[in-house]
């Protein structure tokens, strides 16, 4: 599949998932890509298989907004306060455990907060997170994010994953601005 056509279908996988987290308030969140169909005829995506989907709040949503802003704009502290707001930190933790957290979710959001295409595969931001992710885990540790943020991690991560499969690159920044 040529680039052009490859970057399109990474363009509507995360255009779906923003609309799904942020419009929808409502998503599929086994982002296999068994679970998609896409249409070259047409240029469209289908979901396959709703068996696993999440409803969220407009707060739980606008609290991820506020994330995501905040990252976006080098906020730190408005960082760290959507980080309470969602739950993966809380005043009382120590605060190495709110600064795992605040460093988490700047990692997660690196394809948002990149100007221009995001180069998927090349990014090492798997490898990356999980490095970190182990310095955490044997360091000051981190909070369980709330239950109802695992099914959207895998959303998020699984897009990710296959815009990397595809060797995707993709102005995810250019795209994310319309939804907050």
């Amino acid at each position: 599949m040529p680039a052009t056509r490859r970057n399109a279908v990474a363009g509507t996988l995360y255009e779906l998932m923003f609309r799904e987290l942020f419009e929808f308030r409502f998503m599929q969140t086994d982002p296999n890509i068994a679970n998609y169909l896409y249409s070259p005829a047409t240029r469209q995506l289908a979901l396959l298989d709703l068996g696993a989907v999440g409803e969220y709040p407009a707060s739980f949503s606008e609290a991820y907004r506020r994330a995501c802003r905040a990252v976006i704009a080098g906020d730190r502290d408005g960082v760290r306060a959507a980080a309470f707001d969602i739950g993966y930190a809380h005043p009382d933790d120590p605060e190495p455990m709110i600064r795992n957290s605040v460093d988490i979710i700047e990692l997660a959001c690196e394809p948002l907060v990149h100007r221009g295409p995001y180069d998927f595969a090349g990014s090492q931001l798997m490898l990356r997170a999980r490095d970190r992710g182990l310095e955490v885990l044997f360091g000051q540790g981190l909070r369980s994010p709330p239950p109802e943020t695992l099914f959207l991690h895998r959303k998020l991560i699984g897009t990710f994953m296959i815009c990397a499969k595809l060797r995707a690159r993709l102005n995810v920044h250019a795209l994310v601005e319309r939804f907050l």
